[in-house]
This record gives structure tokens, sequence and C-alpha cells, in this order.
């Protein structure tokens, strides 16, 4: 009995190993049967590709931008557009407000990967006591205009290089000439001086993004900001009445037209760059 017992054990075994290598064969033969259709149908196996662009970092950028500015500190006087004279005399303000102006930047990366880029650029803008006048020189009422040119070298970090959007950010150390004139009519005396050339070191900060159009073009817009007289602030007096000093320090005793006066202003900008170096590689991948 103990013997048939484990003759029909071994039975239930083997019979239950059978069933399952029978499905298992089974689902093998219906997994192969579809690769087999497929490969009749087809001649091969299907599989999904998708095409993937690698762009470098250009090698150099020119950028050229024009920029509308508003004065800040002792540069934002004339909230309405009026001159007023006698603040300007007493060295309140500069007696601007407004402006315009454009610059050019040549933008070199430091590394390959191109993001740390050195900035060397040059800029211009122009004041006026009324921005009507930026480009008028016609004397009515008195005002006082401002010519500014700058050259900087500074650092920028490109956050995204290599994408066609690209955002930064930067600052660069800057020397400014900032030179003018003065209108200021009086029933005494009326003078129409000379703003003699001053040389003054500042900081601008700047940051926005670039739009790539083709491998070589693309647009820029941004907002910068630009402290021009930081250092080697000065005042005195001319020995010529036709000429006036930019006056931008505080001096006891006290000279006309003197007093601290801050030169800074922000500026919104757009443009367009124009790049070297770039270029594209596409790689096949197989997704299945």
């Amino acid at each position: 009995m103990e013997g048939e017992s484990k003759f029909h054990n071994k039975m239930k075994n083997l019979i239950k190993i059978s069933i399952i290598l029978t499905f298992l064969l089974s689902v093998s033969e219906i997994g192969f049967s579809q690769i087999k259709g497929q490969m009749a149908s087809t001649g091969k196996i299907k599989h999904t590709y998708t095409k993937m662009m690698i762009r470098t970092a250009p090698k150099l950028t020119l950028e050229f931008s024009g920029y509308y500015n508003y004065g800040i500190f002792e540069l934002s006087a004339n909230d309405n557009g009026d001159f007023a004279a006698d603040e300007y005399i007493k060295g309140q303000n500069f007696g601007v407000r407004q402006g315009i102006g454009g610059n050019f930047v040549v933008k070199i990366p430091l590394h390959e990967k191109g993001n740390l880029r050195l900035n060397i650029s040059g800029l211009f803008s122009r004041f006026s006591s009324k921005f009507n006048k930026i480009t008028d020189s016609q004397k009515e009422a008195g005002y006082v205009n401002y010519n500014v040119f700058s050259g900087g070298i500074g650092i920028e970090n490109n956050f995204t290089p290599s994408h066609k959007f690209k955002t930064l950010a930067g600052i660069s150390l800057i020397g400014s000439v900032i030179t003018g004139n003065a209108y200021l009519p009086s029933s005494e005396n009326t003078i129409d001086a000379k703003i003699i050339p001053a040389f003054r070191l500042g900081l601008s900060v700047f940051s926005g993004l670039e739009y790539l159009l083709y491998n070589n073009l693309g647009l820029n817009f941004g907002y910068r900001f630009t402290h021009a007289n930081l250092w080697l602030k000065k005042s005195e007096t001319s020995d010529n009445p036709n000429e006036i000093y930019l006056n931008d320090k505080r001096v006891s005793p006290r000279i006309p037209y003197s007093g601290w006066k801050q030169f800074a202003f922000g500026s919104f900008y757009a443009g367009f760059n124009i790049y070297f170096g770039i270029s594209e590689k596409t790689y096949v991948v197989r997704k299945f």
C-alpha cells in the first residue's frame, strides 16, 4: 500500500509538470508566431526612431542694441518735462530725466561649454531735460543735454548657451566721458554754456535673453542698470563763463552747479546678435 501511494504521488507530480511545460510551450509558440508573422509581412521587426539634434555654443557673439533710458536718483529730475533752472544751478540734480542710446558688445566664451563669456562693450547715451529735445537744438525756456560715451569690460553668465533661448546676467566695469550743454535764459544774464567733458568710472549690471533665429542670427532683449560716476567725482569752477564742469561732488564753500549727484539710469534694450561658430549635429536614436 505504501509503495502504491508513492507511485500515485509521483504520477501526480509528473502530471503537474507536464501541464506547466505544455502551458509555457504554448505561450512561447504564440509569441514566436507573432514575431514570425511580423517578419514575414515586413521582412524585419518594426522599430521606432527619433531624431536628437545637438547644438554647440557660439564661439563669438556680436550684439547690437537700442536703448530707452530713464534717470534714477539725481538723474531723475523733471517728472513732467519742465526744466527747473534754479534746482540745476543749486546742484540739486542734473536737470534731466529721459534719454535714448545704443551699444555694441563683443562676447567671447572663456571655455568650451560657453556659458561664461568675456564682454567688451561700447555704449552711447543722450539725455535731455525734455524728451522731445533729444534731437532738437531749439532753445526754448532752458534745457540741459548730456552725451555719454562709455566703454566697458565685464563678465556674463549665459545659463543656456547651446539653446535657442539663452538667458543671461552679468556685470561690467565702465569708463565714461560725459559732456553736453546747458541753456539757461534769464532777464539779467542768459547762460549758453558747454559742459566740459568729464571722465568717470562706474558699474553696469544687466540681465536679459537671446533668441536664436538662425545659427548666425538672433534677437536680444533685456534690462541694464548703469551707475556711471561711482568714482572720480569732482567739482570746480571754470574761468570761461561759457563753460561749466559736470560738478557732481559736494564741495565747501559751495560753487554753482555743484552737489553730490549720481549719474545713474536704467535702460530697456532690444536688438540683434550675430553669431559665429555654431554647429549642429543630428543623431538618430532607436526608441524600440
